[in-house]
C-alpha cells in the first residue's frame, strides 16, 4: 500500500516528516511512504503576525483540507502548531519524538559579550517570559523559516531571537551562539512533539503502531490545560507536562494584563489534570 504522507514545505517540516516516515517503515517494510509538500497561509503570508490572520491554524488548515479531500491519508505537524479545537471529523492519532522542548536565544555573537538590546518573537509567551530576563530589551516581530531568522540574525536586524531548540537540533544546526533561558522559562504545549493527524478512525493500524503513549499523555495534558484556560497562540501561556509511565507533573505559566502565575502539579488523568490546573490559573488571575 502506497501512504501519503502530507507536510508544510519548510525544510524543518520536510525533516521531521521524514523522520516519521522512517519510523513508519520500520513497522511497515512492505509499504510505501509519499511525501506530499503543501503550502499553507501561514508559510506564505510573512509580512504579517500570526495573531493578526487566523494564530497557529494557519500552519494547517491547508494539510486538513488535503485529509478531508482523500489527497493524503495522514499529516505530519509540529504538535505546539495545532489549536486545541480539532477540525470536525480529524484527529491528533499519534505523538512521537519528543526532542528537547526548550526555548533558547541564540545571539548575533559571542553570548558572554552579546549586548542584547533587540530581541527578536512572534510568540506572546516567549516575549512574557523573556521581559523578565531582558527588562531593557525591546521586542520585534520576527516571521519565516529557521534559516530566514538566522540570516536577519546575521545581518544584525536582531541582537538575539528566540527558538526551539528542537528545531536546531533537527535541522542539526551547529554554528551559532546559544544562550539557554533557564527550567523557569515554560515551553509551548507541545514543544518538541511530532504529531500525526488523520480522519478519524482511518489509518489506526499505522498510528497505533507508531504511538508513544508517553509522549501522547504529555500532549494531551498540556492541550488540556491550553483548552481549559482559553489559550492559543494569542496567549501568554505555556505547558510542559512530564510522564513517568503512570504519573504527570506539569508546569505552567500563565500571564496576564497585571500578573504572571506560575505553578506545577500532579496527577494521573492528563485531562483532569491540565483542567484542574487551568481552573486554579484563572481564579489567581481572578484574585489578584
Amino acid at each position: 500500500m502506497n501512504i501519503r504522507v502530507g507536510s508544510r514545505k519548510s525544510a524543518l517540516a520536510m525533516k521531521q516528516t521524514e523522520a516519521v516516515i522512517n519510523v513508519l517503515k520500520a513497522h511497515f517494510p512492505t509499504d510505501t511512504f509519499e511525501i506530499v509538500g503543501i503550502s499553507t497561509k501561514g508559510d506564505k503570508r510573512l509580512d504579517r503576525t500570526l495573531q493578526s490572520f487566523g494564530g497557529k491554524g494557519v500552519f494547517i488548515k491547508e494539510l486538513e483540507t488535503a485529509l478531508l479531500n482523500g489527497e493524503i491519508n495522514m499529516a505530519v505537524h509540529s504538535a505546539k502548531d495545532m489549536p486545541v479545537e480539532m477540525t470536525d471529523n480529524l484527529e491528533i492519532s499519534a505523538a512521537l519524538m519528543r526532542d528537547d522542548r526548550t526555548d533558547v536565544l541564540v545571539c548575533s555573537g559571542d553570548t558572554k559579550t552579546c549586548e542584547i538590546k533587540v530581541i527578536g518573537t512572534g510568540s506572546a509567551r516567549r516575549e512574557a517570559q523573556a521581559r523578565h530576563l531582558f527588562p531593557d530589551a525591546v521586542f520585534k516581530p520576527i516571521r519565516g523559516n529557521i534559516y530566514t531568522r538566522l540570516e536577519k540574525l546575521k545581518h544584525r536586524e536582531y541582537d538575539a531571537v528566540i527558538m526551539a531548540k528542537a528545531a536546531i537540533n533537527r535541522l542539526d544546526i551547529t554554528d551559532i551562539q546559544i544562550m539557554p533561558l533557564g527550567d523557569d522559562f515554560i515551553c509551548a504545549a507541545g514543544q518538541g512533539i511530532l504529531a500525526v493527524e488523520t480522519v478519524r478512525g482511518k489509518m489506526k493500524k499505522y498510528t497505533d503502531a507508531i504511538n508513544e503513549t508517553t509522549t501522547m499523555t504529555e500532549l494531551i495534558a498540556e492541550r488540556a490545560f491550553l483548552k481549559f484556560v482559553g489559550g492559543g497562540c494569542n496567549a501568554p501561556c505555556g505547558a510542559s507536562a512530564v510522564c513517568d509511565g503512570q504519573n504527570i507533573t506539569m508546569s505552567i505559566f500563565y500571564g496576564d494584563t497585571k500578573s504572571e502565575i506560575r505553578f506545577s502539579m500532579c496527577g494521573d488523568n492528563p485531562i483532569k489534570l491540565g483542567k484542574k490546573m487551568a481552573v486554579k490559573a484563572l481564579k489567581i488571575a481572578e484574585e489578584n
